[in-house]
């Protein structure tokens, strides 16, 4: 059980490929399916806190908000070298880093060594043939009392046994064709033979297993659209039998993935935020239409290796065309989400009138039961249920008057966080046009050939300085205002419970 569980932890931390068993030695971004040349990746994976509304997804604010509305779980930090290679990744828990895990790499550019939390994995090469050595790190903490000491700040010295082999028959491109893996006494564990398309890409798994003390053959096909993305991966096993379809944006990335088993069918859906370089920064993902978890990145970059001078002034010139159209595509965006806040009160303020509406025909369809059911009862019992059904019905309107109240603080507390947003993104705006005003003028004044004075330059800095802490202000009481109606709406959903 040691070895098996050893084994799928190598799988979870290493493979980067679509393979469901292979002990990666191609370590680099593209096996993350990154882009550009990334430098670092930090990922953290968000999961629902108890208190959760199932309409917050929904909200504007989620995916600005997430670090607050939701709970830190695991992740990783991520680092690469200019050409690609991962150099090192940092397991973290609840934002508590565990051990580094350092890569080094062969001749060949396939890994030759890496030290994960728990175990260590060395690699050498003879031609197409790769051996690979799994050792289980063992913690000796001395003469320490282990059922009362803190063992994650004890002092202790770690040594590496031999645990797992693992054989692997490659291709002259450095595909793996066939892994083979064994325990400490030679017994075999696994064996998995790879077929690839004329793409190089994965196309068929065969996999003898044999951990469970009995051999088990299970098989795995993969299927491809003409962009390279995979979009069916079918398994077929004593131990598991599925078959999982995708569907996938522009980017590549999986936007849907439906999951089939003799038992049931779940479906994921996944939406992404991407940065400049097509990278996704933010991911949410919904089981069965719920939302489920997100995943933020924070990425940085190398330099790109310089480009030629024509290559450049094109580059340039469409970004000067870009910066033109900046404007227009703000106020288009504004107009856009003005309209859409509109709308969003409205369906609001409709389902509340609906339900008003169906409140009240049922509290008579109530009322009309209870004055039929009084027929058949005795003066004093008569007596006792009508005083009963108007206590009741004080009840209930003195509960609709607390919602009311409540939507109507809410609707307030909105429309003065919009304003006071709108306020804050006016006063930023017209920084914004002074300090571009006031470049515009440094930037005709060079031009022309002449030198700004150091009064003009210091103006200048001056302008820009103010129009950042304009915006820097206007975003932190736009954030109080969210608070602020936020903790109001909280407040008068609270209070219409306790009435209800």
């Amino acid at each position: 059980m040691k070895k098996v569980l050893l084994l799928s932890l190598i799988v979870l931390c290493a493979s980067f490929a679509k393979a469901q068993d292979i002990v990666n030695l191609r370590m680099d971004r593209q096996q993350m399916g990154l882009r550009g040349y990334v430098a670092s990746m930090d990922e953290d994976i968000l999961l629902r806190k108890d208190y959760f509304r199932e309409d917050w997804p929904e909200r504007k604010w989620f995916v600005k908000d997430l670090r607050n509305v939701l709970r830190e779980d695991d992740g990783r930090i991520v680092t690469f070298n200019p050409a690609g290679r991962m150099l090192s990744i940092t397991y973290t828990h609840q934002g508590h880093q565990g051990k580094t895990t350092r890569c080094s790499y062969a001749s060949n550019g396939l890994l030759s060594s890496f030290v994960g939390e728990g175990y260590k994995v060395e690699a050498k090469y003879n031609g197409n043939m790769a051996d690979i050595n799994v050792f289980a790190e063992t913690k000796d903490y001395k003469s320490v009392n282990l059922a009362k000491a803190d063992l994650n700040t004890t002092p202790y010295t770690n040594s590496y046994p031999f645990d797992l082999k693992c054989r692997q028959e490659l291709g002259d491109d450095g595909l793996v064709l066939k892994s083979s893996y064994y325990y400490v006494d030679s017994m075999p564990a696994k064996v998995c033979e790879y077929s690839y398309n004329h793409n190089n890409l994965l196309q068929s798994e065969k996999i003898i297993d044999y951990t469970s003390g009995e051999k088990n053959i299970s098989t795995v096909k993969y299927t491809y659209d003409n962009r390279g993305f995979l979009i069916k991966k079918v398994t077929a096993g004593k131990a598991l039998d599925e078959t999982v379809t995708y569907e996938n944006n522009e980017q590549g990335d999986c936007t849907k993935m439906t999951v089939e088993r003799p038992y049931g069918t779940v479906v994921y859906t996944f939406v992404y935020e991407y940065d400049a370089e097509n990278n996704w920064t933010v991911r949410l993902q919904f089981e069965d239409g719920i939302f489920d978890n997100a995943a933020l990145r924070t990425l940085t970059y190398h330099k790109a290796p310089a480009e030629s001078k024509a290559k450049a002034d094109k580059k340039g010139a469409k970004q000067d065309k870009a910066v033109d159209k900046k404007g227009t595509k703000k106020q288009d965006q504004a107009a856009a989400d003005k309209k859409a806040e509109k709308e969003r009160l409205a369906a609001e303020k409709q389902a509340a009138k609906e339900a008003k509406a169906r409140q009240k025909e049922e509290m008579k369809a109530q009322q009309a039961r209870a004055k039929e059911a009084e027929k058949n009862m005795s003066k004093e019992e008569r007596k006792a249920a009508q005083a009963a059904r108007k206590a009741a019905e004080k009840a209930e309107k003195e509960r609709i008057a607390a919602e009311k109240k409540a939507e109507k603080e809410r609707i307030a507390a909105e429309k003065q966080a919009a304003k006071e947003r709108a306020a804050g993104d006016k006063t930023a705006g017209k920084k914004q046009a002074e300090a571009d005003k006031k470049a515009g003028k440094k930037k005709a004044a060079a031009e022309a050939g002449t030198n700004a004075s150091k009064d003009e330059l210091k103006a200048a800095k001056k302008a820009e300085k103010e129009r950042i802490a304009a915006e820097k202000k206007a975003e932190k009481d736009r954030k109080i205002a969210e608070k602020q109606a936020a903790k109001k709406r909280k407040a008068a959903e609270k209070a219409a419970a306790k009435n209800k």
